[in-house]
């Protein structure tokens, strides 16, 4: 599984590009993209992350969350605060989601 470290209280910008199982890019136009963080050991935590498609012909989206958003986010420790997250395109009625990835939250020392 893929791990991001985030440090807690920062933005998040995370600019993506949806490629299918042979690598070429899926083009986004009349997709909607959607994508949720969650928590699912110890505290039970989840936010909605931000999804805006940048360049649909290319694949390219960008998930974000914002300074204050982030800041409640569960410092990692462990198994706990463990935050997972996948990202679901829809169109018509298909619906495909990525694989799920870990957000490792780590304690921002500089507030």
């Amino acid at each position: 599984m893929k791990q991001i470290k985030h440090k807690q209280g920062d933005t998040l910008l995370l600019t993506c590009t949806w490629t299918d199982p042979n690598g070429l890019v899926v083009d986004l136009t009349n997709y909607t993209i959607t994508s949720k963080v969650k928590v699912v050991a110890g505290t039970l935590f989840e936010d909605t992350l931000t999804t805006d498609i940048t360049s649909p012909a290319s694949g390219i989206f960008i998930l974000s969350a914002t300074a204050t958003d982030t800041a409640l986010w569960p410092v990692t420790s462990g198994q706990y605060g463990r935050m997972f997250c996948d990202v679901q395109f829809s169109k018509d009625s298909v619906v495909v989601s990525t694989e799920t990835f870990e957000i490792v939250v780590l304690l921002d020392i500089t507030t």
